[in-house]
């Protein structure tokens, strides 16, 4: 019958108790940082590294609403692109120009301009613009201290203002060679001034500026009137 008892060379419970606690903490000494390698990153500058995750989470615990309002910035608001439909019932060719010369992208320009190439008061104010056949006659500048606009018209409330260029640009025919309308050269400038006088006052301003055979709206090219239709060069 055999004996009973441990092998040869094995260990009691005891013994096998102590092995794994001294593993045991054998481990947990080198997860634990001593004071001289706390020390050795000092010396040397390291930095334990965080992920951005982990800085911008930080953060967010640290900082209440309020402040991370502040630190993010006031929201951005879309800016509404204007179309055809947001002008007035009746607009002014300053109105038109307007829209056009804000809007992005040259056939979004030409789709603006399409949709008034019916009306007189545009191409009037077109072909004084770009169309070299309209020559004006009258003489550069204002007389001294001459105030443009209405005084008591609001700038751009053109229905407050005694005259609008849709009701006045036949006139023109009184300013430029060849016109229909005859006058005297003194009564022309003396129309040309009381019209100024009594337009609102970015209408009058553009018409001085046709009138110097400019455009004062600059993406507004004559390539671009043409492409909507307007007749600005001789054939």
């Amino acid at each position: 019958m055999a004996k009973r008892g441990r092998p040869k060379g094995s260990l009691n419970k005891k013994t096998l108790e102590k092995v794994a606690n001294e593993e045991i903490q054998a481990v947990k000494e080198e997860s634990i940082p001593s004071a001289v390698d706390d020390a050795a990153d000092v010396m040397s500058g390291y930095e334990p590294k965080v992920g951005k995750a982990g800085i911008a989470q930080a953060m967010k615990k640290s900082i209440g609403k309020t402040q991370q309002k502040v630190i993010d910035g006031p929201e951005e608001t879309p800016v509404k692109t204007r179309s055809v439909s947001d002008l007035p019932r009746n607009p002014s060719i300053v109105e038109i120009l307007g829209l056009v010369e804000e809007t992005k992208g040259k056939q979004s320009k030409v789709d603006i301009l399409k949709q008034f190439n019916g009306r007189n008061d545009v191409k009037y104010a077109l072909k004084a613009a770009f169309d070299p056949r309209v020559v004006f006659t009258l003489p550069e500048g204002l007389p001294d201290g001459f105030v443009v606009g209405d005084p008591d018209t609001p700038n751009g409330a053109m229905d407050m203002a005694p005259e609008r260029f849709i009701r006045v640009f036949k006139r023109m025919q009184y300013w430029v060679e060849g016109g229909s309308a005859q006058a005297s050269q003194a009564k022309r400038e003396e129309i040309y001034l009381n019209t100024l006088r009594s337009l609102e006052k970015s209408e009058a301003e553009f018409l001085i500026a046709i009138k110097d055979k400019t455009m004062p709206f600059e993406s507004v090219t004559k390539e671009i009137c043409e492409l909507a239709g307007f007749d600005l060069s001789p054939k």
